[in-house]
């Protein structure tokens, strides 16, 4: 009897450090990275309300990234108490459709055609502009981020003009 009570509670431990260290369902880790997002652009939000400065948020496939305005030009928050650059885990990625302005695409006139393009030599070298712009009057660029694991679409963060988000499982029928 005492050996079987040994061998069941050697297992017992066993199973105590082995099951925490099965992978997680990606589905919870794209959760996770979501509502991270979710948290942090409200936060942002309030901290360009409180400071009175405008920020943007530069998306791109698997990561995003927190500017400000300067007089100059949009240039990289450096870190401060929160994250302000954040890249997606392996097989993780954002789509960006922003709604309220024009895109590059949607120019009537090409840049380049309308000036010397010795002038714009420079701007090759910047960083690319936010997508999203966050300003000091509490409103915002309405957008809709939604997370993917791969190409399947799982959670999507949006945010109207008067900065307030929601976020929603786009997969219902599994939770």
């Amino acid at each position: 009897m005492l050996e079987i009570l040994l061998v069941l509670l050697v297992l017992g431990l066993s199973a105590a450090f082995v099951v925490p260290n099965l992978p997680q369902d990606k589905s919870d880790e794209v959760k996770e990275e979501a509502s991270r997002f979710y948290q942090l652009v409200q936060l942002w939000t309030e901290q360009a309300l409180i400071s009175g400065q405008t920020f943007g948020l530069r998306v791109d496939d698997d990561k995003y990234q927190l500017f400000k305005l300067t007089p100059e030009d949009w240039v990289p928050v450096e870190k401060t108490r929160t994250k302000t650059d954040v890249s997606m885990p392996e097989g993780i990625g954002l789509d960006l459709e922003v709604t309220g302005f024009v895109d590059e695409e949607d120019r009537l006139f090409d840049r380049e055609s309308l000036f010397d393009e010795d002038l714009f030599v420079e701007e090759e070298d910047k960083p690319k502009p936010p997508q999203v712009v966050l300003m000091g009057n509490g409103e915002i660029i309405p957008f809709s981020l939604t997370f993917l694991d791969g190409k399947k679409r799982l959670w999507q963060v949006t945010g109207n003009d008067v900065a307030t988000f929601e976020m929603k499982n786009l997969n219902e029928d599994k939770e």
